[in-house]
């Protein structure tokens, strides 16, 4: 018996995407069961240095889109 599984293209995420927890740019996206969440690249990291926060987002995520290779400290031109 074969199984249909729906394939979903991830977006990438631009300067309109916003975190969800703040004003700034998100540039992680949790995409779950009932819903999507969007997080900047700080409070994305403060979930994953907390077990327990860490734990709850995996049982509800099931696509993680993870773009902070974006971030950089340093900056052409300056």
């Amino acid at each position: 018996m074969e199984t249909a599984v729906e394939k979903k293209e991830v977006k990438n995420l631009d300067a309109n995407d916003r975190c969800d927890q703040c004003p700034s740019q998100a540039y992680v996206s949790v995409t779950g069961i009932s819903g999507e969440l969007m997080f900047c690249g700080h409070h994305f990291g403060k979930i994953e240095k907390d077990p327990i926060a860490y734990e709850k987002l995996q049982s509800f995520a099931y696509v993680i889109n993870d773009e902070r290779d974006k971030i950089s400290n340093r900056r052409v031109g300056t």
